[in-house]
């Protein structure tokens, strides 16, 4: 399997990109992307926080995303990893 046991490749990128779950909105940048998600970390000021729960939908919005619906599937120390809803 590509990537050490990943079900797809993931592919390095770098663009700006918008989180939006229940009318909130937080700036990050995706940071890789495959077929069935992508990871992305926040560019968060010093005083902002964001709540984000494992199963929780969001949309995030960006050059290479658009706006595809997706749920968070791990955290990690500076973002999040989502899995796209219409991954089959």
């Amino acid at each position: 399997m590509p990537g050490g046991g990943r079900r797809h490749e993931r592919i390095p990128v770098n663009e700006p990109a918008t989180i939006v779950s229940d009318g909130e909105m937080a700036d990050g940048v995706v940071t890789d992307v495959s077929e069935s998600g992508a990871a992305i970390e926040f560019t968060l000021d010093k005083d902002d926080t964001v709540c984000l729960d494992i199963g929780q939908g969001v949309g995030v919005k960006s050059e290479s995303l658009k706006d595809r619906p997706a749920r968070i599937i791990r955290h990690y120390d500076s973002g999040f990893a989502i899995n796209f809803d219409d991954d089959t």
